[in-house]
């Protein structure tokens, strides 16, 4: 597993989402609706587009079935949406970024590698949501690795 873990200031982004709710695994489900709903508005053909799962509940704390996660693009500019997809802006800030490239099986491992570090650094987790950040699509990888920022937003202790 490649990780690379810091502090960091990260960048206010505009996010166009799809909620998810229950096992981390099938949000997958979320993301094809997402672009099934986004391709045909030309949210797609942005240069600079990311893919980004944002977390609204602790696993440790909210019953797996009941854990929401939005399953998210990048906008330049918060859309026009309906349904079940909505706008998000995740603010700027400090944050703990776990860089990693890892398969399928290694988030677990990658997140808890994250929050170790975290304890030890002398910050604790704030109330701003925590997210992943994918730079690439696992599924054009040669070995279908994921390529990703884990951000925990932190404040100091």
């Amino acid at each position: 597993m490649n990780k690379k873990i810091e502090i960091k200031e990260m960048p206010a982004m505009n996010l166009v989402y799809c909620r998810h709710m229950g096992d981390f695994s099938k949000i997958g489900e979320a993301y094809g609706k997402l672009m099934q709903w986004a391709g045909p508005r030309g949210l797609l053909n942005h240069p600079y587009l990311k893919t980004v799962t944002v977390y609204h509940d602790d696993p440790n704390v909210t019953k797996i079935e009941n854990v929401r996660q939005s399953a998210c693009i990048t906008v330049d500019n918060p859309v026009k949406t309906e349904g079940e997809f909505g706008n998000l802006t995740i603010p700027a800030g400090k944050y703990v970024v776990g860089s990693f490239e890892i398969d399928a099986t290694q988030f677990t491992d990658s997140w808890n590698s994250v929050c170790v570090w975290l304890s030890e650094s002398g910050y604790q987790p704030d109330d701003r949501n925590s997210y992943e950040l994918y730079h690439n699509n696992h599924e054009e990888h040669p070995e279908k690795k994921f390529i990703l920022d884990i951000c925990i937003p932190v404040k100091p202790m």
